[in-house]
């Protein structure tokens, strides 16, 4: 039985089967599956109905995946360990994208039977936004840098001590499986994975500091302090999953100089487990854009205003692409975080880099 394979799938395939079968609550209170409707009509009965429809379907499925995912891994070998798990990655990602573009049609026609919205928009935005300190400073990843350099130099030092020939992969039974001759571009090929994903995590950070201001509705005062709130704690977020995984591969590193299979097996399971579990945690207790799940209003009280509608930019209520929007990044309507602006060249350059680091990096790693 594949053990660290199995937990695998049940600390992480799991809870983010959780997460995709919440997302609808997750969403802003005025997008729904990616259509936007008013506050009020967002607790009527019968989008109320449609998001538990959603949530039971997608844990069904979700679970039948996981179920057979566990039961073709109970005696896997390593190379089938790693298509079994890649395969159940893909049926996620593609049973995740049909389910939404179902509830998202349905909505769609959903929508010309509400009641229409009764008070005149008023649009409200704060002009200081800007001035507010909406994450922490990208000098936080020299904490990484140090770390990284520290560990490339400690490398150097010793590197007469190496074999001649360097162990880079290891099955679930401690057995070498993939190894390189001793040179000082695979002795600090680590390294350069640690500044690739340090590159890709200071962007991230960057583009939430800089995504576009979302307008509302909505008292501009409160409604920005969430925001910025969101922000600063996704941004905190990538910082310390920036130094969970310089930590990850400082380990990996040194390794090669004392080995220790057990404890190198350990905490690459429990990087990747306490980042997946902290992203869960964070999008399962707040709305996108900042702000409490549960509201506690009476339907007397919520809005029937209309709110920013922009859904002819939102192309299946998932992917931004507005010309007239010189912006680069935008808070997804669909789940937590952050997309592009596909209709902006450089937002197709900078998704062109994020490729090529997630690349170089895995190919570096190997």
């Amino acid at each position: 039985m594949q053990l660290f394979s199995i937990l695998s799938v049940i600390l992480i395939f799991a809870p983010l089967a959780v997460l995709l079968s919440f997302t609808p609550y997750l969403t802003r209170e005025t997008i729904s599956f990616g259509v936007t409707v008013s506050e009020y009509n967002y607790y009527t009965p019968i989008l109320r109905k449609l998001r538990k429809t959603f949530a039971a379907v997608s844990l069904i499925g979700n679970g039948l995946v996981i179920v057979v995912c566990l039961f073709l891994l109970r005696s896997a070998n390593e190379e089938s360990t790693a298509i079994i798990t890649g395969v159940c990655t893909m049926m996620f990602v593609v049973y995740w994208v049909a389910l939404h573009l179902i509830f998202h049609f349905k909505m769609k026609r959903l929508k010309r039977t509400l009641p229409p919205a009764e008070a005149p928009q008023r649009v409200k935005i704060d002009t200081t936004f800007r001035q507010n300190k909406l994450t922490y400073s990208n000098y936080w990843f020299l904490i990484h840098l140090a770390i990284i350099v520290a560990v490339a130099i400690i490398s150097i030092l010793n590197y007469d001590a190496l074999p001649n020939v360097i162990p880079m992969k290891y099955d679930l039974q401690g057995n070498v499986t993939s190894s390189v001759p001793k040179t000082y571009p695979s002795v600090l090929a680590i390294n350069l994975v640690q500044l690739g994903l340090i590159a890709l995590l200071m962007l991230v950070n960057w583009s939430i500091k800089t995504s576009k201001q979302q307008l509302s509705t909505a008292d501009h005062a409160q409604f920005a302090a969430k925001n910025i709130q969101f922000r600063r704690k996704w941004s905190l977020f990538t910082i310390i999953t920036g130094l969970f995984l310089t930590i990850l591969f400082a380990f990996i590193q040194i390794n090669m100089f004392h080995p220790n299979l057990v404890m190198l097996k350990t905490i690459s399971f429990i990087v990747p487990v306490v980042i997946v579990l902290g992203a869960i945690w964070l999008s399962l207790t707040g709305r996108q854009g900042g702000g409490k799940i549960r509201n506690h209003q009476e339907d007397s009280e919520r809005s029937k205003e209309q709110p920013v509608n922009d859904d002819e930019y939102w192309k299946l209520g998932f992917i931004y692409f507005n010309p007239n929007d010189p912006s680069f990044t935008v808070e997804k309507r669909y789940g937590i975080g952050w997309t592009i602006n596909f209709a902006r060249p450089l937002s197709w350059v900078l998704l062109l880099l994020i490729i090529a680091i997630v690349v170089i990096s895995r190919v570096l790693s190997q």
